[in-house]
């Protein structure tokens, strides 16, 4: 799971070639620019870079669909107050997990090949990392009332938002499905996080 969230946080630092200039691919290149500008070139300390961070991260995720599809049959059980703790901690998490190891791909370039929709107002933007062999990475995005945010990232075939919902329900599954013991695990994860170089 480190590596996943490692690579996935990382392709959004990436130049960017667009195949066509659509409303879908111009929002995904549009946030890695912010993010290199506000987070990857900037001089400012680490408690700024983080604040920039979680700014374009938040706005980018469909937090409350990430959250609901991750949980599965336990947000259904969850109270509104477990839900609401439950995407607060878990935002916190991912966001120095991520910050932390974007960067470790500067420099490389990510090419847009397509878009495919996806069911109701869904769509599926299709790129691609010029490694060797290049990585195929795509983008599943939800739009609505013409604005776009990112529900899931595939890499390889690896679905971001699947492998939380793998990691979390195993995790429900041997706390007697308490949301609220999740929760605590992830506040807990986040204050002993520690930060490698990459954002000192």
């Amino acid at each position: 799971m480190k590596k996943l969230y490692a690579f996935v946080w990382a392709l959004m630092m990436l130049p960017a070639v667009a195949f066509a200039a659509t409303p879908a691919v111009s929002f995904v290149n549009q946030l890695t620019d912010q993010i290199i500008q506000n987070v990857l070139a900037s001089d400012k300390p680490k408690e700024e870079k983080l604040v920039e961070f979680r700014k374009d991260f938040t706005e980018a995720l469909d937090l409350k669909s990430i959250g609901q599809f991750v949980l599965g049959v336990y947000w259904r059980k969850a109270t509104p107050s477990e839900r609401e703790a439950f995407l607060t901690a878990f935002m916190d998490f991912t966001t120095k997990t991520w910050a932390d190891r974007f960067d470790m791909y500067h420099g490389q370039t990510i090419v847009f090949t397509g878009e495919r929709e996806s069911g109701k107002n869904q769509v599926y933007v299709d790129s691609q990392i010029q490694n060797n062999p290049p990585v195929e990475v795509i983008w599943r995005l939800r739009e609505k009332n013409g604005s776009y945010r990112i529900i899931d990232i595939i890499v390889e075939g690896v679905s971001m938002a699947m492998s939380y919902r793998n990691e979390y329900t195993s995790f429900l599954q041997a706390h007697g499905g308490q949301v609220s013991a999740l929760t605590r695990e992830l506040e807990t994860k986040s204050r002993e996080f520690q930060f490698t170089d990459s954002l000192k």
